[in-house]
């Protein structure tokens, strides 16, 4: 039998742990930077808020949402569906996603808060079906919409923007068992958006940027920012003192046990 080559892998494995062993022992006979740590979260920690902060990280924004809204579809028989966010600076609705009837051209369309069934869901709270209020989004969509069903997507109260469907399959019009579905699909919908906004105003800060964005109807609560600034510090005693981080696991589990 010819062990030559299982040999060598050995041999070979043995030179790469070896280096990483020197390496390792290198990097930590480096004196620790005794500098003022800065306001910026770490590498680490950013990954990690990212993570806790979004829904589903590995799955972009617009799948997320389209998954919902073919689900929201289905359950009332409608021929298509869209959801809409609120652009703070023009106080207009503005259409985030869409899949089947006229989904090719609404995205990005404004729809406005007085004169449409969307505005009316928004300022009401309420969901709203009957035939469109507001032809300009039709012609955008190059699509014809014989009745439409709306409900708003509301975060602690206060709504963000709208979940729509159009064109009842199989009959003349929504039903009061389809709107209230719709506003269960709505109350998911919020969900959603409400975790990506914080993913996303946590990228956009992390980032640095400071220009404003419409997509993002929300800013961090202060409970978030507490949980940040934890989860910061935490992370920095696990760099620069991770001797330390047995104690402050026992204050933790400490304190939680006061607290229950």
């Amino acid at each position: 039998m010819n062990i030559t080559l299982p040999l060598r892998r050995v041999e070979r494995r043995l030179g790469f742990l070896a280096a990483e062993i020197a390496r390792l022992r290198k990097q930590a006979a480096k004196p620790r930077s005794k500098t003022k740590p800065s306001n910026s979260l770490s590498d680490s920690a950013r990954e990690a808020l990212v993570a806790y902060l979004a829904l589903t990280p590995a799955l972009d924004e617009d799948a997320l949402l389209q998954t919902l809204l073919k689900c929201a579809m289905q359950v009332v028989g409608a021929g298509g569906a869209g959801l809409t966010l609120l652009d703070p600076r023009k106080r207009r609705l503005v259409f985030r996603a869409a899949i089947g009837d006229g989904a090719e051209g609404i995205i990005g369309q404004e729809v406005p808060l007085k004169g449409s069934r969307h505005g009316l869901a928004f300022a009401t709270g309420e969901v709203q079906t009957d035939t469109p209020l507001d032809s300009d989004v039709e012609k955008a969509a190059r699509a014809r919409f014989r009745n439409v069903l709306v409900a708003p997507l509301q975060i602690a109260g206060e709504s963000v923007g709208t979940i729509s469907a159009v064109n009842k399959q199989g009959a003349g019009h929504f039903s009061a068992e389809d709107m209230a579905a719709y506003k269960q699909f709505a109350d998911l919908g919020a969900v959603v958006v409400r975790q990506r906004c914080r993913e996303q105003v946590l990228r956009r800060g992390l980032a640095g940027a400071r220009r404003p964005s419409v997509t993002l109807p929300l800013v961090l609560d202060p409970e978030d920012l507490q949980l940040l600034e934890l989860f910061d510090s935490v992370t920095r005693v696990r760099h620069d003192h991770p001797e330390w981080l047995p104690l402050v696991k026992q204050f933790v589990e400490g304190m939680a046990r006061s607290a229950s």
